[in-house]
């Protein structure tokens, strides 16, 4: 088996959409509601709102199994950190070292640029993704709750992991 990570452009946006609509559904009915699934959809996977994120600079990365995309990531430089806005691996394709290689590749990227750590958010009911993130070496800062629009709210643990 082996895991590649390769930079994703504007060619791989349909791609990334797809993947996003597959690992959605499949993993966060027992987190959050269908409904804010569509509208986490539509805010974050739309295909012009994948491309203004690559047009602003934000790096995505497409992690693939044996030459199959199976998860992706994006993040961009935030202060003295990596913001890893979204990481998402195939339920198939979890346990496979896929989500490490992308949590490198964002390290990576943090070093050339000088920056000290990664953080990123996480579903306080996401256990599984926790349980992973703490085993990559990833810590708890705070827990968040934000409101983002339709009555819908984000109640998360920020978490964050030097470099």
């Amino acid at each position: 088996m082996v895991v590649a990570v390769e930079r994703a452009g504007v060619g791989d946006i349909a791609l990334v959409a797809d993947l996003a609509r597959s690992i959605w559904f499949e993993h966060y009915p027992a987190i959050i509601s269908w409904a804010q699934i569509h509208y986490m959809l539509e805010r974050g996977y739309a295909t012009d709102v994948i491309a203004g994120e690559l047009e602003r600079g934000v790096e995505w990365r497409i992690a693939s199994v044996d030459r199959t995309p199976r998860g992706f990531a994006a993040w961009e430089a935030f202060g003295t950190a990596i913001k890893l806005h979204k990481l998402y691996v195939e339920r198939a394709a979890r346990g496979q070292g896929v989500g490490k290689r992308l949590v490198t590749a964002a390290a990576e990227a943090a070093q050339r640029i000088g920056v000290r750590e990664i953080c990123l958010a996480v579903n306080k009911r996401n256990h599984g993704a926790i349980r992973a993130y703490l085993a990559l070496g990833f810590s708890f800062r705070r827990a968040v709750r934000a409101d983002i629009g339709h009555g819908f709210v984000m109640d998360d643990y920020v978490m964050v992991r030097p470099v």
